[in-house]
């Protein structure tokens, strides 16, 4: 292996072993202190380390305007205890976060040490809380922090280096129903507040469907997943209480506004609580912008034709995309991501390397 491979895998080991999870906010600070120090090599950069709520985030750049920023995060799912012992094999590197997202937050960290030569348009965000929605990461950031780019790169989806260039939008919510409890033998003598929410969500499914083609072989149509429902006592007591948690993926046909819309009036219609946990516009590229054309460049000269997607899953570009900046989204090869299986693939690293390095270089 030559040396960079060998320093991205360096580096992606000891970042596996950071236990990164939610409640480890120990590791959390540890992990961004050590990437401070690792960074700090490179003396043109300039640094923002704080915390919000828990949750460490580091924003690094070079003093003068931002043209792109490249994000990662650096927290994981829950593991057992030995998928933070990373190991290689066949030239692929195993471990929790190895694809997701800590291989390709190696690339991106390696990347901003060597550009010390000059400085360069370019800044850096960690954060680690993407796994548990943003809300102390990049939705702070964006709300809080002067991000006003050019384009956003978030090397978060698109295996094998597909080119995401659209993202749906994302509308998680639970809803209440409160019944009148009664004999299961005389349910006329209660108020099932099952049946409540079993009826608003027919409803809304029909109408979060229509016009929608089911059989689109890339299903870039409109989903809902009703993924949790609680309720009732026993099987011979009309349920007086129910909760639902619900998850709505949207095209950019519709915005947020007009979903949440549609939630409130059929909520309000059977007499139900709403309440909404997460949300995301949905994320376009500008495929006209000059610095899409320059990613583009890069990638010919480095990857090969370009391979385009889109991305049904939400990633933190649904923060950039509300605040009107493009986002490009590309993967490293690898799989397994949240299983015990998680791989990435070196080789792959390292061409991530090369064409993030060649795009940087020729910004201007």
């Amino acid at each position: 292996m030559n040396e960079r491979i060998n320093n991205i895998r360096d580096l992606l080991i000891k970042l596996i072993k950071f236990r990164t999870i939610e409640k480890n906010l120990d590791e959390l600070k540890n992990i961004i202190e050590f990437c401070h120090s690792y960074l700090s090599g490179n003396s043109l950069l300039n640094f923002d380390i704080f915390e919000v709520n828990g949750k460490w985030n580091l924003i690094t750049d070079y003093g003068i305007d931002v043209l792109v920023y490249f994000v990662v995060h650096l927290d994981v799912v829950d593991a057992k205890p030995e998928q933070f012992e990373p190991y290689v094999q066949d030239g692929k590197v195993f471990g929790r976060g190895a694809l997701d997202m800590k291989g390709p937050a190696s690339v991106t960290i390696e990347l901003f040490k060597n550009l010390s030569d000059k400085k360069y348009p370019i800044g850096l965000i960690l954060t680690t809380d993407e796994e548990v929605g943003s809300q102390n990461g990049v939705k702070y950031i964006v709300e809080n922090r002067n991000i006003n780019a050019k384009m956003v790169i978030i090397p978060d989806g698109g295996e094998n280096f597909k080119i995401i260039t659209k993202g749906k939008g994302a509308l998680h919510f639970a809803v209440k129903a409160v019944g009148k409890g009664a004999h299961g033998s005389t349910p006329w003598n209660g108020i099932n507040a099952i049946d409540k929410i079993i009826d608003f969500y027919l409803e809304l499914k029909k109408n979060v469907l229509l016009n929608e083609d089911l059989d689109d072989p890339d299903h870039w149509h409109n989903t809902i997943n009703l993924g949790k429902i609680e309720g009732g006592q026993k099987v011979n007591i009309v349920a007086p209480e129910a909760i639902a948690h619900i998850d709505i993926r949207f095209t950019e046909k519709y915005t947020l506004e007009e979903m949440i819309n549609m939630v409130k009036f059929l909520s309000k219609k059977y007499g139900l609580d709403f309440e909404v946990l997460s949300t995301g516009q949905p994320v376009m590229t500008d495929t006209r912008s000059i610095f899409f054309t320059k990613f583009i460049d890069s990638y010919r000269a480095i990857i090969g034709d370009p391979v385009f997607a889109v991305e049904h899953g939400a990633t933190d570009g649904r923060f950039f995309a509300a605040k009107g900046i493009p986002v490009i989204t590309i993967y490293p090869i690898g799989q397994g991501i949240h299983s015990e299986n998680e791989w990435v693939d070196l080789k792959s690293l390292e061409k991530l390397y090369e064409l993030f390095h060649h795009f940087v270089v020729n910004l201007e």
